[in-house]
């Protein structure tokens, strides 16, 4: 075949598949077609594109995809969306009910349904991050070779198409398990940009609803006792804390969220920024700087940002190194002259130069390893922050557990002693101290935790024939570790897209432990909400 034909025919048949609409009429109830005749109107002026599909078996390859026009109301239809106009004449797309076989994340990106599951099972299960999951693909599941029909060669994959494909199949997922459609704004800078207001949306329906496996109940954090020839049944919840966050407010406890995380301050303490940044300190700040005039202020800065210098680091490290030299002749390395850190005390000053990230993740875990609730602390996991944690997480005394394992019981059972309604809500549950813990972090001379908090204290946490705890008081420990590896993911996430992020992955990680409990014959069930909230 002569070279210039191959060359016309690869430009104009270069795609391996072509996707159409699912649909060949309007299905816009605000159609004036529909409205005038009560029929669907027919769709025209197909406009065809080539774009790249994103397979699990047999890798990436050029498709072609038709997008078709209801010449009545203007509404164009796509492979998983219509873009329709809105009341207030905006155009927004409008997804299709259900969990499409082909997802679009981008114009010239469409990902297998098979391939967006191994994605989020990849995400969840070993803690990838989107470049990591992109350089997974292209190494051992591209297969570029194949298919490779035209000019068109599909795109190597970034990190941010993959966070993007993440966001919209967890959206899409979450709208087809609840019976609604997806909508989000046809005109948006970026795909993530597009997404926000959909995942704020879907995050305030779990900050309403709660996690899916809230009711949650098994064999295993739920245990019978026969007490005089009656059955009684004992569950179980255990809490603690688990170090990751994302950048806030630079103010101590302040929830407003950043406009982005590069800044100190949300916008109702962004007057702060004209403010020295020492504390106690509101003199006006400098040009070019973040303290004021004043000199100690000023070193105190400049040492901050000479911290990060390495030959001030290196400096310091030869300092120790010289320190525990006996002979001392250590040679001089030559290293420049200049300032050095000084070491801290007590009376030093104080300041925040750099950005304030929160101080932990609270989790409520069953002893399964289900966990049914998490919270972010901004600024300490402190006594009065856990207690109205958990009694938000268990609004009413019948939704709260028989026993509550957290590694500070001792002092929150403490605390609650003579709070009048919030001790009455933990009333009828046993604070106790996990095993671990008391073990190795509580004294033997703390005899408040030893008379109220030890798990010996009470004969149902153990089985003296068998030699074994009722209940897995280390459940979340072991959820916080794995929550932990999540930290390098989130930590420069803003607070919509990290909410949604760690809910998406929790969710994702409970079905796979429901799984797990239902081979084990566990007997994982939910019980009905409304029991638990009279």
């Amino acid at each position: 075949m002569h070279p210039a034909i191959k060359n016309i025919l690869t430009d104009f048949f270069p795609a391996a598949e072509e996707f159409y609409p699912p649909n060949r009429t309007c299905t816009n109830l605000h159609c004036p077609h529909f409205i005038d005749t009560s029929q669907q109107a027919p769709l025209y002026d197909p406009q065809r594109y080539i774009a790249a599909l994103y397979t699990l078996n047999n890798g990436a390859y050029p498709i072609s995809t038709t997008s078709l026009k209801c010449r009545s109301c203007n509404t164009r239809y796509y492979i998983n969306y219509a873009r329709q106009q809105g009341p207030n004449q905006t155009w927004y797309r409008l997804y299709y009910q259900g969990m499409p076989t082909v997802l679009q994340s981008e114009k010239h990106l469409f990902f297998e349904e098979k391939l967006c599951q191994v994605f989020r099972s990849y995400t969840v299960l070993s803690h990838a991050s989107a470049s990591a999951t992109a350089q997974f693909y292209h190494n051992t599941l591209a297969n570029n070779h194949i298919f490779n029909t035209g000019s068109y060669s599909p795109p190597l994959l970034r990190s941010e198409y993959i966070s993007d494909l993440f966001d919209l199949y967890s959206l899409l997922l979450h709208h087809s398990e609840q019976g609604t459609q997806l909508a989000l704004p046809d005109s948006a800078g970026s795909q993530s940009e597009r997404l926000m207001a959909a995942m704020l949306t879907r995050n305030h329906f779990m900050a309403a609803n709660g996690q899916e496996q809230w009711a949650h109940s098994c064999q295993g954090c739920r245990k019978f006792f026969d007490r005089e020839g009656e059955q009684y049944m004992l569950s179980c919840a255990v809490t603690d804390g688990v170090a990751i966050g994302r950048p806030c407010c630079a103010v101590h406890n302040c929830t407003n969220p950043l406009s982005t995380n590069r800044t100190r301050y949300c916008l109702p303490h962004s007057t702060m920024e004209t403010l020295c940044s020492v504390e106690s300190c509101q003199a006006p700040v400098e040009p070019g700087h973040k303290t004021c005039s004043s000199s100690q202020h000023r070193q105190l800065e400049e040492n901050y940002y000479a911290a990060g210098q390495s030959a001030l680091l290196l400096r310091d490290r030869l300092d120790r190194a010289r320190s525990y030299s006996r002979e001392g002749d250590t040679p001089d390395l030559g290293l420049p002259s200049g300032p050095r850190r000084a070491r801290k005390t007590d009376n030093d000053l104080k300041a925040r130069f750099g950005r304030r990230s929160t101080h932990n993740e609270q989790l409520v875990v069953r002893p399964c390893g289900i966990i049914i609730a998490r919270g972010t602390f901004y600024g300490a996991e402190s006594l009065s922050s856990v207690a109205e944690f958990l009694r938000g997480v268990f609004p009413t005394q019948k939704s709260m557990p028989d026993v509550l394992f957290y590694d500070n019981n001792c002092r929150l059972h403490q605390y609650l002693a003579g709070r009048g309604p919030i001790q009455q809500h933990f009333s009828k549950t046993a604070l106790v101290v996990d095993v671990f813990h008391f073990k190795n972090h509580h004294s033997t001379k703390d005899v408040y935790c030893t008379t109220h908090c030890n798990p010996m204290a009470f004969p149902q946490l153990y089985d003296p024939e068998t030699e074994r705890w009722t209940f897995n008081s280390s459940a979340c420990e072991q959820a916080n570790a794995w929550l932990n590896n999540f930290h390098g993911i989130v930590r420069e996430m803003l607070p919509v897209r990290y909410e949604f992020f760690l809910d998406e992955v929790i969710k994702a990680r409970n079905r796979f432990l429901v799984d797990e409990l239902r081979r084990n014959r566990q007997g994982p069930y939910l019980i009905d909400r409304r029991l638990l909230l009279q």
